[in-house]
C-alpha cells in the first residue's frame, strides 16, 4: 500500500463515509442511478462502449441478446433462429462457397415510442446504413455480417450471410426508418451524420425508442430520465420513473448513495470504484445491498505497434512482467477481480490453460529490455544507443477513479524496470473519438472490451478491424495488430459452428496473442452494482447490460 501510495483515495473515501447523511425515505415507484461520463453521442450504433451499452439500453432494445443465464435469447422476435428449427440455413453463394439465410419474426405489435410500427423496413434500413462505407456502425454483433435482407412481410425477413457465421443469431438495435432515414439520406458521411441524427439532436423524440422506457427529459451533462414506453408489447414496466443522474466524480456518487439521494449506482465503468464499493461494504454494510458476479469484461492496455519502441515484442512482454497485477487486485479489489493472462476468462469454457502467463518477474524484464537495447540511465530511466528514452504516454479516461489508480501504480512499478510512464486523463468523448478510434494515442491506452459468446475477437486482433478513414474508423484493433497466422485462426472462428470447433479456434487466437502481446492483458472486471436493499429483481447479467432487463426491476 505504501509502496502505491493509496493512502490518501482510501483517507478520502473514509471522510466521505463517515460524514454522510441519514438516508432519506425513498419513492418506491422511482429509482435514481448515479452515472459518471455523460455521452455526447448518443447513437446506439457508432462509437459504442460498455458505458453508452449502460445507459442507452433501457430504451432501444437489441434484435437477441444474452441472459443473465447466459444464454442467446429473442428480444425482439418470436424464436431464436437455428440450423434445428429450420430458420437458419445453409446456402450455396454464386461463387461456389457456402453461406447463410437466417429468418426472424419480430413480437406481435411491436411499436416505435410513437406509435409507428417496427417493422422489417427498419431492419433493411439499419442493413442499409450499416454497409455504407461512409457510415461506421461499431463491430459487437455487426449487421455488416449480412449483405442482403429479404423483406417476407411487415414482420418477417430473412437476412442473406455470404459466409457461415457461428454468431448468426445475434443481432444488434434496429434504427427507426421514420425518424433517422431522412437524415441518413441528408447526411451520406459519418462525421455530418453523427452531427444531425436524432440521437444526438433531438433525443426524447419518442420514435427513436422501441423498448420499455423512453427518455423523457435529457439535460446534458446533468440527467436523463426514462418512462415508461405505452406502447410496449411485453410485461410493463415496474418502476414509473429511471432517472440517471450525473456526478463530475465518483466520491460524490458515494456521498449521494449513503445520503439517499441515488438509490443505485453502478461499479466501474460508470460509477464507482470496486475499491469504494469494498469500503461502502466494510463501514455500511447493513444499509445496501450489494449485486455482483464474476465478470469477463478485460481490462487491456492498447499498445500503438507503430510506436518503434513498442513494436519491440521484447519491450511488450518486459512491460507485462514488469507491472505486479496480482498487487493491483489485492490492494484495489480485496483479491476480488481476476489477473487475465488473455484474452478469456478461466470461466469460459473457451479457455485455453495451456496459454502463457506472464507472472510479475521484474528482473527478467530488465534483461528483456537489455536484449532490446535498452539500458538504465543517470536517471534511472532506460536509454539506448541513440539517446532515446525509454518513456511512453500511458492515457485512460478521466474521472474514472479505478484507472487513474492504476496508472499511478503502474507509473510507479514500471519505473523500478527504467520504464517512464507518463499518465495522461482524457474525457471520454475525446478518449472514445480521436485518441483511440483514430489511433492518435503515441504509447499506450487502457481501457476494457468484452468478447460474449457472439462476438468474435476479430474486432480487436483482425488487420481489417485496424480503424482507418477507409472503413470509417471502425474497429477496435486500438492496436493496429496485423498478423497473417491471426488472420487465418480468426477467418478459422467465423466459420465454426460446433463448440468444439470453436474451442478449437480460440485456443488457436489465444494462443497467438499470449505470444504476440498485441495488448497487456490486466484483470477481468466482476460485473456490480449497489443499491438500495429494497430493489428486487435485479440480476446481474456477464455479456449484455441489465438494462435490458430493467422492466422487471420493482422496489418493495
Amino acid at each position: 500500500m505504501k509502496r502505491y501510495k493509496l493512502f490518501t483515495a482510501f483517507a478520502l473515501a473514509a471522510t466521505i463515509l463517515g460524514a454522510s447523511a441519514p438516508m432519506a425515505q425513498p419513492d418506491k415507484s422511482q429509482l435514481v442511478v448515479g452515472q459518471l461520463q455523460f455521452l455526447t453521442n448518443f447513437h446506439p450504433l457508432i462509437q459504442v462502449n460498455n458505458t453508452k451499452r449502460l445507459q442507452v439500453n433501457y430504451g432501444l432494445m437489441p434484435l437477441t441478446a444474452f441472459n443473465p443465464d447466459g444464454e442467446n435469447i429473442c428480444v425482439l422476435c418470436k424464436e431464436l433462429p437455428s440450423i434445428e428449427n429450420g430458420a437458419a440455413k445453409f446456402v450455396d453463394n454464386a461463387d461456389g462457397t457456402k453461406g447463410m439465410a437466417v429468418t426472424f419474426t419480430l413480437l406481435d405489435e411491436l411499436k416505435w415510442g410513437d406509435g409507428e410500427p417496427v417493422t422489417s423496413k427498419d431492419v433493411a434500413f439499419t442493413l442499409k446504413m450499416a454497409n455504407d462505407p461512409n457510415i461506421g456502425f461499431s463491430p459487437f454483433n455487426p449487421w455488416t455480417r449480412a449483405t442482403t435482407v429479404e423483406i417476407i412481410d411487415d414482420q418477417t425477413f430473412t437476412l442473406h450471410l455470404p459466409e457461415v457465421t457461428p454468431s448468426y443469431a445475434s443481432w444488434d438495435h434496429i434504427l427507426p426508418e421514420h425518424i433517422e432515414g431522412p437524415v441518413f439520406t441528408e447526411n451520406p458521411d459519418s462525421d455530418s451524420y453523427v452531427k444531425q441524427t436524432r440521437y444526438n439532436t433531438d433525443p426524447t423524440n419518442a420514435g427513436l425508442w422501441n423498448g420499455p422506457y423512453l427518455l423523457k427529459e435529457y439535460q446534458i451533462g446533468t440527467r436523463l430520465t426514462w418512462e415508461p414506453n405505452p406502447h410496449w408489447p411485453g410485461d410493463k414496466p415496474k418502476l414509473d420513473k429511471i432517472t440517471l443522474s450525473y456526478r463530475n466524480n465518483s466520491s460524490a456518487l458515494v456521498q449521494n448513495l449513503l445520503s439517499g439521494e441515488i438509490d443505485a449506482v453502478p461499479v466501474s465503468p460508470g460509477g464507482i470504484s470496486f475499491s469504494q464499493m469494498l469500503d461502502v461494504r466494510k463501514q455500511r454494510g447493513d444499509q445496501l445491498a450489494y449485486h455482483t458476479t464474476p465478470g469477463t469484461n478485460l481490462e487491456r492496455i492498447a499498445v500503438n505497434l507503430d510506436n518503434p519502441i513498442l513494436k519491440d515484442k521484447k519491450v511488450r512482454e518486459a512491460l507485462l512482467l514488469g507491472i505486479d497485477r496480482e498487487a493491483i487486485t489485492t490492494v484495489l479489489f480485496d483479491g476480488q477481480q481476476s489477473v487475465a493472462d488473455g484474452l478469456l476468462s478461466d470461466r469460459s469454457s473457451f479457455y485455453n490453460n495451456d496459454i502463457e502467463a506472464y507472472a510479475f518477474d521484474p528482473e527478467k524484464a530488465g534483461t528483456l529490455l537489455a536484449e532490446a537495447g535498452w539500458k538504465p540511465g543517470s536517471d534511472g530511466i532506460c536509454t539506448n544507443d541513440n539517446g532515446d528514452r525509454l518513456a511512453l504516454e500511458l492515457a485512460t479516461t478521466a474521472g474514472n477513479q479505478t484507472r487513474e489508480q492504476i496508472a499511478l501504480i503502474i507509473q510507479d512499478q514500471l519505473k523500478n524496470i527504467c520504464v517512464e510512464i507518463k499518465p495522461s486523463f482524457v474525457p471520454l468523448q475525446e478518449y472514445n473519438g480521436d485518441l483511440s478510434r483514430r489511433r492518435e494515442f503515441s504509447g499506450l491506452i487502457m481501457s476494457s472490451i468484452r468478447f460474449s459468446p457472439s462476438t468474435s475477437p476479430a474486432i480487436a486482433l483482425a488487420t481489417d478491424r485496424i480503424p482507418t478513414a477507409d472503413n470509417s474508423w471502425v474497429g477496435n484493433n486500438f492496436s493496429g495488430y496485423s498478423d497473417p497466422e491471426m488472420d487465418k485462426a480468426l477467418e478459422e472462428f467465423s466459420e465454426a459452428l460446433s463448440p468444439a470447433a470453436q474451442k478449437d479456434a480460440w485456443a488457436k487466437i489465444q494462443s497467438i496473442f499470449s505470444q504476440d502481446l498485441p495488448m497487456l492483458p490486466l484483470y477481468f472486471y466482476a460485473e456490480a452494482y449497489v443499491s438500495t436493499p429494497d430493489l428486487k429483481d435485479f440480476r446481474m447479467n456477464t455479456y449484455d447490460p441489465l438494462m435490458i432487463w430493467a422492466k422487471e426491476w420493482r422496489r418493495e
